[in-house]
């Protein structure tokens, strides 16, 4: 029995040295070819491939940097180039803006004085002193109030009945309370009893301004420059005072 296993181990070591030899390919029977014939298919010109001896075939050469070329320095002696100096700039003014002023209602006395200080202060093309008719003017009046404490209250009830009103401070009629003005008598009466009937009762009908002659005074183009020649006008006319135009009130 020993004998028969020691020969049946010799048979099979014999075998498997024939195998690895080749010796049995012929009948089927070897180890497996480890070549790859197809990828020498796929190979163009590989006789062309030279191989360097000493060189790391995955190491590529590093390309060559070209030397920068010197630049010669500049001797210390030699002159700087002159900087030229930056143009001043031209300061460009901004336009100035101008503005119609107005005063109304000025006397025929006034207006002759008035007159002389336009010419004195304005060229007659920058001024204009209209001569105007003024109607006689009617207003439903309550007043004049001897302290503020009497015109304060009667203000109060005048806005507990919600009765329009306005108060004024001029030297004729203030201060004191209108309540509407009109251009004839019978427009203010009508309107003094309708504010009777909501309770008002001690205003009274008068005559605020009689029919005249008077003057209106325009400045259509006046600049921030001639602000202190208005103040000159303004003094010459005392009780009255400067507005804007009312065209360029209403557009405000």
């Amino acid at each position: 029995m020993l004998r028969l296993i020691v020969l049946v181990l010799i048979v099979l070591n014999v075998g498997l040295y024939a195998r690895g030899q080749g010796w049995l390919l012929a009948y089927g029977w070897g180890p497996t070819p480890q070549r790859e014939p197809q990828r020498l298919a796929q190979q163009i010109h590989p006789e062309a491939l030279l191989i360097l001896p000493g060189v790391a075939a995955s190491a590529p050469a590093a390309p060559e940097v070209p030397a920068e070329p010197q630049v010669p320095t500049p001797a210390a002696s030699a002159p700087a180039a002159p900087t030229s100096a930056p143009e001043p700039k031209t300061a460009v003014s901004a336009p100035q803006t101008t503005a119609c002023w107005q005063i109304a209602d000025i006397e025929p006395a006034q207006a002759d004085a008035l007159r002389a200080l336009l010419r004195l202060n304005f060229p007659e093309a920058v001024w204009v002193l209209d001569e105007l008719g003024l109607p006689e003017r009617w207003m439903v009046y309550m007043g004049k109030y001897t302290n503020p404490d009497e015109l304060a209250k009667k203000r109060q009830q005048l806005t507990d009945l919600k009765v329009n009103f306005s108060v004024i401070t001029s030297a004729t009629w203030g201060p004191g309370v209108s309540l509407g003005v009109f251009s004839s008598q019978e427009g203010a009466n009508t309107t003094m009893q309708e504010l009777a009937r909501r309770g008002v009762r001690s205003a009274r009908v008068v005559r605020e301004r009689s029919s005249s002659q008077s003057y209106r005074l325009r400045l259509p183009t006046i600049s921030p420059a001639d602000q202190p020649v208005l103040e000159v006008i303004n003094a010459a006319l005392p009780g009255k005072t400067l507005e804007i135009c009312p065209s360029l009130a209403a557009a405000q």
